[in-house]
C-alpha cells in the first residue's frame, strides 16, 4: 500500500529558529492517529463512454476521499468525500454503504476538461493527523511599537519581579487585545517557562483558583471571562476589558509566591503556574474609613503606583500615588491638598495586616493641586499622563530607603527612621534600584507626555553614598505616547548580576554589570524572532501551502516556504507594504484580496487585489489609472482605538467575485452580507445586499459555489462541562450552508438575495466577541468538507458536507506544551491549544490560528489506507 503525503516516518528532531518566527518542527511528531480501515475491495478504475468508473469497497464505517490527479501528482479534481458507514448518508456522489461506484466525467473541479494526463484516481480513507511545524509563540515577545502596535496603547509592560533564586518574572501584555503573559526567566534573560496562561497537567485543587471547566475523567481546562480579548481565566488576569489592558505585579520577598495586583488589593499566584483560590485581599487598607473599621481602599488614586518589600519582608513601601478631589473637565482635575493619600508622600504598609503609616513626606505647602501648574513643574506630565511628585521607591539590604523625587529633581535616601541620608541630583527620575550587595544605583528617567514626546534612559552611579553624577547614560527609548511606568530590577546569578528594565514601548533589556558599567545582555526585541503577533485571521492558498495572516492594524504576513518557515510581511513594492485587515485568496485566478481601512465614516476602506505569486505582491490593476481597488469603501464592522479593526470575513467565489462582512456605521453588532459581481473590465466592481445580516463571522465557498457562513447563536443548552459556562453559552454558533441564487454557466453565481439555507451544521464553533467584533474563522476543502474551531474548548472538528463527524483535535495547553515537539516543556496526551480562532486545510495539511498562544500549527493529514490507480490500466500504483 503506497503511504500517503502525511505519511512521513522518520522521527528526526529539528529546530528551525528564523528570523522573523519562532518555528519548533519535527517531522513528523506522532500525536493523533487515523481509525482502523482498510479496503475491503482494492480501487479499481475502467473506461465507459468517455467516461471513468472508479470502484472501491471500506472494511468499516471511516471517512473517504476520492481525487482525479494529474501526472505530477495534483489533485485537479476533488471528486468526492464523506463519511461511510454512519446513520447519516454521505454527500452526493457517494452512496449510503461501505461499497461505492463512483463516474468521473473527465471535468476539473470548475466543470472544464481536465488538463496535465495522463491521470490516476486516488483514494483515502481514516484521516488522522500529526502535529508537524509549530511557527510563532516567541517566550520573548511582547507588544510593541515594534511588534506592529499603534500609538494609541491599551496594553502595557505591567510588572517585574526579580527573586532571591535571581529568577525573573515579567507581566505584559502578549499583543495588541490580549491575554496577559507572565513569564519566568533566568537572571541572564533565557527564558524558564510561562506562568500565565497556565501551564496544562497540574492538580485540580492546585488550579482551581484560575477558574475552570472540569471534565468527566478529571481532566481541565480554563474558563474565559470574555472573548474579545480572549481572556482565558476567570481572575483579574483577565486584563481590563474596555482597554485590553492587565493588572501589576507586586514584588515580594516569597520565594515560591507572586501578587498580581489590581489597585491596592491583590491575588496570590504560584510561581509554577498554581493559583488554588482568586479572592482578592487588600493589601493596603484605608486608615481614614470616617468612622468605620479600615476597608480596601475605595479613593480616587491617580498616579503610577511604586511598590517594594522590606529586606525582611514584613514590610511594603509605596509611592506614586496621589488622592484626587475633584475632576472638572476634559482638560483639568484638582488634586487633594490634604489628607492622607496625598502627593509627595512615601507610605509603609505591615504585611500582616495590610496597615499603611505615614513612612516620608513633603510639607502641604509643596503639593501642586492643580493640573496646570503641575505639567509646568518639574514632576511634569498631564492628563493622559500622570506624574506625581514622588516615584519609584527601593530598599537596600541595610533597609536604606531610595526615592525617586521628580518635584526636586532627585533621589532622596532615607534610613530606617525616614532620617535624610543624601540627596542626589537626577532630573525626571522613574524608578529606582540598587545593588543587592553594594553601593551601586540604577534610576530610569522619563519625561514626556502624550503630545509633548521624551525619552527613557538608564543612569548608573557608582556609589550611591558619595557620587552626585552618573557614571553611565543609556538611552533606552523615545517616551511619552504611554502612561505607563517603568519597572527596574537587579537580579544576582552566581557571582554576576544583571540589571532589568521594562517599559511599553522597550518592552524589556537585560544588563550585564560589569563593576565599572553596565553592558548589554539581552534586547528582548532583538531576541525575538517573530513580529506577527496576531493569529486571529488566517487563509491558505490551497495550491501552494502559503498561509496568510492578517493583523488587527491591517498588518499581511505569510509564511511561504515549510522547509525554513517563518512570518514574513507582505510587499506590494520594495518598502512599501500590502495591506489589509481582511483578506481572502483566489486560488484559481493567483489573487490575494485585502481590505485597507481609510479614516472617515465607520472607518471604511476599498478592498484591494494583488498577485499571490512572487516575492513581491504586486497590485493586480485594472483600468487607466492602474488602480487595484476592486470596491468602493466597505465598512469595518468594528474598529476601536485599542483593539484595531474587528472585521467578520471576506470570500472568493468560484467565478471570482467577492462576498464580504462588513458592518454597518450605526450598528457595529451586525455583520451585512454583500455581493460584489466580478467585472474583469472595469472596476470598482458593484456592490449589493445578499439578503443576509446579523452576528456572522466567517466565510467560504466550495468549488460549486456554495456559500458557507458562520452565525453566532447563544444556547440554552450546551455539552458538560459548558453547560455552567455563561460565556460558552452566549459566544458559540454554527455553520449555514447557501446554495447559489444564479449559476457559473449565467456568469453570476448570485445575482439575487440569498434564499432559505439548504442546511444547517449544528456544531459548536466559535467563540464569537461580544463587547468587541471578534470572530472565529472556518475553512471548506475541495470536497466541500468543514474544518472549524471551538475556541473555549480547545477543540478543533472536522465534518463532511452532510455534517458527518471525520475528526476531532484538541488539548488545552499554553506555549510550553509542545505536543511532541522539541521543547515541550508541559507535555499533553493530544495536539496542544490555547484558544484556536482560525482553521483552514488544503489537500493535506490542516492549518490552526492559535490566538492564545499567539501561534499557528501545521498538522499533516495521515490516512490509515491509501491507493492510488492510474486510468486506462486498472493497475495499482
Amino acid at each position: 500500500m503506497a503511504a500517503g503525503p502525511g505519511k512521513v516516518s522518520a522521527m528526526k528532531l529539528t529546530t528551525v529558529l528564523a528570523a522573523s518566527g519562532l518555528v519548533i518542527s519535527l517531522a513528523v511528531a506522532a500525536i493523533g492517529g487515523e481509525p482502523a480501515v482498510s479496503f475491503a475491495s482494492r480501487p479499481s478504475v475502467r473506461r465507459s463512454g468517455g467516461k471513468a468508473l472508479v470502484r472501491f469497497a471500506l472494511s468499516s464505517k471511516a471517512d473517504v476521499e476520492v481525487a482525479i490527479l494529474d501526472a505530477k501528482g495534483k489533485v485537479v479534481r476533488h471528486l468526492a468525500a464523506g463519511v461511510l458507514g454512519g446513520k447519516t448518508p454521505p454527500p452526493a456522489p457517494l452512496k449510503t454503504g461501505l461499497s461505492q461506484s463512483l463516474e468521473w466525467d473527465g471535468k476539473d473541479d470548475y466543470g472544464e476538461a481536465a488538463k496535465g494526463g495522463p491521470f490516476k484516481v486516488r483514494v483515502r480513507a481514516g484521516m488522522g493527523v500529526k502535529l508537524e511545524h509549530i511557527v510563532g509563540g516567541d517566550p520573548y515577545a511582547y507588544y510593541s511599537l515594534d511588534m506592529n502596535r499603534g500609538n494609541h496603547s491599551g496594553w502595557q509592560m505591567a510588572g517585574l519581579e526579580a527573586k532571591s533564586d535571581g529568577t525573573v518574572y515579567v507581566l505584559g501584555c502578549a499583543n495588541n487585545y490580549g491575554p496577559p503573559a507572565l513569564r519566568a526567566y533566568d537572571a541572564d534573560g533565557n527564558y524558564l517557562r510561562t506562568v500565565f496562561p497556565p501551564p496544562a497537567g497540574k492538580p485540580l485543587e492546585s488550579m482551581k483558583g484560575w477558574g475552570l471547566n472540569v471534565f468527566s475523567n478529571g481532566t481541565w481546562a480554563p474558563q474565559f471571562t470574555r472573548t474579545s480579548s480572549p481572556a482565558i481565566t476567570r481572575t483579574i488576569l483577565m486584563g481590563d476589558g474596555r482597554f485590553g489592558g492587565v493588572p501589576g505585579l507586586q514584588p515580594t520577598r516569597h520565594p515560591k509566591q507572586l501578587l498580581v495586583t489590581r489597585g491596592l488589593a491583590a491575588m496570590e499566584v504560584g510561581t509554577d503556574g498554581t493559583c488554588s483560590s482568586a479572592s482578592l485581599k487588600p493589601f493596603v487598607v484605608d486608615p481614614m474609613p470616617k468612622g468605620r473599621a479600615p476597608q480596601a481602599i475605595t479613593r480616587w488614586l491617580n498616579g503610577p503606583c511604586f511598590s517594594c518589600p522590606t529586606p525582611g519582608g514584613d514590610k511594603i513601601y509605596i509611592s506614586g500615588l496621589f488622592e484626587m478631589s475633584s475632576y472638572r473637565s476634559h482638560t483639568r482635575y484638582q488634586i487633594a491638598k490634604n489628607g492622607f493619600w496625598r502627593d509627595g508622600r512615601v507610605w509603609a504598609v505591615d504585611r500582616r495586616t495590610g496597615k499603611a503609616e505615614i513612612f516620608y513626606s513633603l510639607e502641604a505647602k509643596e503639593v501642586m493641586t492643580d493640573l496646570c501648574t503641575r505639567c509646568a513643574s518639574p514632576i511634569g506630565g498631564s492628563r493622559h499622563n500622570p506624574y506625581a511628585a514622588f516615584h519609584g521607591v527601593a530598599v537596600d539590604r541595610e533597609g536604606r530607603v531610595f526615592v525617586c523625587d521628580r518635584l526636586h529633581r532627585q533621589i532622596v535616601v532615607l534610613d530606617k527612621s525616614a532620617k535624610i541620608l543624601r540627596r542626589i541630583p537626577v532630573t525626571n527620575p522613574d524608578a529606582v534600584a540598587v545593588h543587592p550587595t553594594g553601593k551601586t544605583l540604577y534610576v530610569t528617567t522619563r519625561r514626556g507626555t502624550y503630545h509633548k514626546r521624551g525619552e527613557l534612559n538608564l543612569v548608573r552611579f557608582n556609589d550611591w553614598s558619595k557620587d552626585s553624577k552618573p557614571s553611565q547614560t543609556v538611552n533606552l527609548c523615545k517616551a511619552g505616547a504611554f502612561n505607563h511606568p517603568s519597572f527596574l530590577a537587579a537580579a544576582a546569578k552566581g557571582g554576576n548580576l544583571s540589571v532589568w528594565v521594562a517599559y511599553t514601548a522597550l518592552p524589556v533589556r537585560v544588563y550585564r554589570e560589569t563593576g565599572s558599567g553596565l553592558k548589554l545582555q539581552k534586547d528582548f526585541l532583538r531576541a525575538s524572532r517573530q513580529v506577527c503577533l496576531d493569529m486571529q485571521r488566517i487563509a491558505v492558498d490551497p495550491q501552494t501551502d502559503t498561509v496568510y495572516v492578517a493583523a488587527g492594524f491591517e498588518e499581511l504576513f505569510r509564511i511561504v516556504d515549510w522547509e525554513k518557515p517563518q512570518f514574513r510581511r507582505c510587499y506590494q513594492k520594495e518598502g512599501v507594504p500590502a495591506r489589509g485587515s481582511s483578506m481572502t485568496i483566489d486560488a484559481r485566478r493567483r489573487h490575494v484580496f485585502g481590505q485597507h481601512k481609510s479614516r472617515g465614516p465607520g472607518w471604511a476602506g476599498p478592498v484591494r487585489r494583488y498577485s499571490a505569486d512572487g516575492e513581491i505582491m504586486k497590485p493586480v490593476e485594472l483600468g487607466t489609472k492602474g488602480d487595484n481597488r476592486v470596491t468602493g469603501n466597505v465598512n469595518c464592522p468594528t474598529w476601536k482605538i485599542f483593539w484595531g479593526n474587528g472585521d467578520r470575513g471576506m470570500a472568493v467565489a468560484p467565478d471570482g467575485s467577492l462576498a464580504t462582512l462588513d458592518g454597518t456605521y450605526t450598528e457595529y453588532s451586525k455583520g451585512v452580507l454583500r455581493w460584489f459581481h466580478a467585472n474583469q473590465k472595469s472596476i470598482p466592481w458593484k456592490g449589493t445586499k445578499l439578503g443576509l445580516s446579523g452576528a456572522l463571522g466567517g466565510i467560504r465557498f466550495d468549488p460549486a459555489g456554495n456559500l458557507y457562513l458562520g452565525r453566532q447563536t447563544p444556547r440554552a443548552k450546551v455539552p458538560a462541562p459548558f453547560d455552567k459556562d455563561k460565556t460558552y453559552r452566549r459566544t458559540i454558533g454554527r455553520i449555514i450552508k447557501y446554495a447559489p441564487t444564479g449559476s457559473m454557466e449565467s456568469g453570476n453565481l448570485y445575482p439575487k438575495p440569498l434564499a432559505k439555507p439548504v442546511k444547517t451544521y449544528d456544531v459548536q464553533y466559535g467563540p464569537f466577541g461580544i463587547s468587541f467584533t471578534r470572530t472565529p474563522r472556518f475553512g471548506v476543502d475541495g470536497y466541500g468538507r468543514i474544518y472549524y474551531p471551538n475556541g473555549l474548548a480547545q477543540k478543533v472538528g472536522a465534518i463532511d458536507n452532510q455534517g458527518n463527524e471525520i475528526l476531532s483535535f484538541g488539548k488545552y495547553g499554553n506555549r510550553d506544551s509542545m505536543g511532541g515537539l522539541k521543547g515541550d516543556l508541559v507535555p499533553t496526551k493530544g495536539i496542544p491549544l490555547g484558544c484556536p480562532n482560525s482553521v483552514d486545510a488544503t489537500d493535506d495539511y490542516i492549518y490552526v490560528g492559535d490566538t492564545v498562544n499567539i501561534r499557528l500549527l501545521r498538522l499533516a493529514k495521515t490516512f490509515a489506507a491509501v491507493e492510488t490507480v492510474a486510468i486506462g490500466r486498472g493497475s495499482t500504483e
